[in-house]
C-alpha cells in the first residue's frame, strides 16, 4: 500500500480509501472520495496526486469553500506528509502514507528518486511548461479564498485542455504545470499537439481576469521544447506515477526562465520542436540562438503570440 485515506465524515461512519496515482475528493458519487451527504463540498473539489512515484500533492479545484491541509487554506498545489489532516467543510481526513516511501527526498523537478534502471523506459517527446505570469505579486494583493479559487479553477480548466490533446500531465509546480506528449498516444504529431495545446491554454487565458482587482488580466507564458526523455516507472505500476527525467526536461524549464528576455512573447518553443512540425507556424519569429543557464550548446528559440 503506497498511501491512504481515512475519512472522518461529517455525518456517518468513518472509512478508508486506499490511495494509486490519483484520487478525487467531492460531492459527486463518482469521486474516489465521495462525500455526497455534504451539501457544501463542490462535485469536483479537490484531487491528490503521485508524483515523483511517492510525493503525493493535493490541490484544490477552485471549489468555493476551499481544501485545508493542518489549518491552512490550500492555495498551490501542497504537498502531504504522513499524518496531514485535510478539512473539506466540515469533513476531516487523515493522509497515510506507508513506511517504505522515502520522506525526505529532494524536491528536485527533474529527479525520479529510486528509480530501478531495468524499469527505466526512453521516450520522445514534446514537453511543455506552463506557468501564471505575475503571480507572485497577486499572492500579495488577493485574499486567500479569491486567489484559490482563480488557481483551482485554472488548473482544472488546463488540465482538461491538456488531457483533450493527448497530452499527460507531469506534476504541477506551484503555480506552473509540466506536462509532454509522446508519439504512442499522438498518431499525427506529438508536437503539433503540444504546440495546439499551447496556442489553446493562452486564448483560455485571454478570457481571465484577476478576482477582485479592476480588469486586471490573467496572462500565463509557455515554453515548448521536444527530444529524449527517460520515463521511469518505479514500483508497481498501477500503484506508481510514472515521470519524465532528463536534459529535455531541464531544457524546457530553462526556456521559460528566460521568456520574459524574449521580448514578451507568451509562447516560446525551441528549434527542436518547430522544425518536429509539420509546418513551421507563420508567425513563429526565429529568435537566434542563445545560451541557456547549464547548456554548453546553445539552443535555437522561435517566439509567438506576441503581447499586444
Amino acid at each position: 500500500m503506497r498511501a491512504r485515506l481515512k475519512i472522518r465524515p461529517a455525518e456517518g461512519e468513518s472509512f478508508t480509501v486506499d490511495v494509486g496515482n490519483t484520487a478525487t475528493i467531492g460531492r459527486s458519487r463518482d469521486n474516489t472520495v465521495s462525500l455526497h451527504f455534504s451539501q457544501h463540498v463542490s462535485r469536483q473539489h479537490a484531487i491528490i496526486r503521485c508524483h515523483n512515484a511517492f510525493q503525493y500533492q493535493i490541490m484544490d479545484l477552485g471549489s468555493r469553500n476551499g481544501t485545508f491541509v493542518n489549518g491552512r487554506r490550500v492555495i498551490t498545489p501542497t504537498l502531504l506528509n504522513h499524518g496531514a489532516v485535510i478539512r473539506i467543510t466540515n469533513n476531516e481526513i487523515i493522509f497515510e502514507q506507508s513506511e517504505d516511501a522515502p520522506a525526505d527526498m529532494a524536491n528536485e523537478v527533474t529527479m525520479a528518486a529510486g528509480t530501478d534502471a531495468s524499469e527505466d523506459q526512453s521516450a520522445v517527446v514534446a514537453v511543455m511548461v506552463c506557468d501564471i505570469r505575475g503571480f507572485s505579486t497577486m499572492s500579495e494583493v488577493l485574499a486567500e479564498e479569491h486567489l484559490a479559487r482563480m488557481l483551482g479553477e485554472w488548473f482544472r480548466d488546463a488540465g482538461e485542455v491538456i488531457h483533450a490533446s493527448g497530452g499527460t500531465i507531469d506534476k504541477f509546480i506551484g503555480d506552473a504545470v509540466l506536462a509532454y506528449w509522446t508519439r504512442e498516444q499522438n498518431a499525427k504529431n506529438e508536437a503539433e499537439s503540444a504546440m495546439k495545446s499551447g496556442l489553446a491554454l493562452l486564448e483560455a487565458a485571454q478570457k481571465r481576469f484577476w478576482p477582485g482587482v479592476e480588469r486586471k488580466p490573467f496572462r500565463i507564458a509557455v515554453a515548448l521544447h521536444h527530444g529524449p526523455v527517460t520515463c521511469g516507472n518505479i514500483g508497481l505500476v498501477a500503484q506508481r506515477d510514472a515521470t519524465i527525467i532528463g536534459d529535455t526536461v531541464n531544457t524546457v524549464f530553462r526556456i521559460e526562465s528566460v521568456m520574459k528576455q524574449l521580448g514578451g512573447y507568451r509562447l516560446v518553443a525551441s528549434h527542436d520542436l518547430i522544425s518536429t512540425l509539420p509546418a513551421r507556424p507563420a508567425d513563429a519569429k526565429d529568435l537566434g540562438e542563445h545560451q541557456l543557464k547549464g547548456k554548453n550548446q546553445h539552443v535555437g528559440l522561435f517566439g509567438m503570440a506576441a503581447e499586444g
